[in-house]
């Protein structure tokens, strides 16, 4: 009997899908948070999505990585200048508690994320270059492949067809 991980494709994603969309879902409960928070996290939701949909493609799950890893410093910063006082309700106090939790949680679902990545076959060095392009393209470089320039038959003034290269 195969093992849960080999009967559905991609749990792991699946789960820190669920995972942060839990978080994000009882963070945004409060209105302390601003909107910043609901954008830079709905684009790592979107991130997980196109990663789970694209099962082998590796960008998405880059971007997801470096997404949520620079949602660290972001999360830190929103819950330093927002962190609701103590004339707020309880729903604020309850929805900036689930934001640290999610904090928390951030760190551990990255490692998950950069394992996934080298299961697909993916090299974690390249994550810091990702945006240089250096990609491999499947393409021929005619300047390199070219053969010598054709030599002149020492007629000047037109086309010489005894020395012309068939096409």
């Amino acid at each position: 009997m195969p093992s849960l991980t080999q009967q559905i494709p991609n749990l792991n994603v699946k789960i820190i899908f669920l995972i942060h969309f839990v978080f994000i879902s009882l963070s945004c409960m409060g209105f302390w948070a601003t909107n910043a928070y609901l954008f830079y996290n709905s684009i790592l939701i979107f991130l997980l999505l196109w990663s789970i949909f694209h099962g082998q493609l590796q960008e998405p799950l880059q971007l997801a990585i470096v997404v949520n890893g620079s949602s660290i410093i972001l999360d830190i910063l929103l819950l330093i200048m927002n962190f609701p006082y103590s004339l707020n309700g309880a729903a604020a106090k309850f929805s900036a508690a689930m934001a640290v939790l999610h904090l928390i949680i951030r760190p551990f679902t990255t490692f998950v994320l950069i394992k996934n990545l080298e299961e697909r076959g993916g090299n974690t060095a390249n994550i810091p270059n990702m945006f240089a392009g250096t990609r491999t393209e499947s393409y021929e470089d005619i300047d390199r492949t070219a053969t010598a320039a054709p030599q002149h038959s020492g007629q000047s003034g037109g086309y010489n067809f005894a020395t012309a290269q068939p096409i």
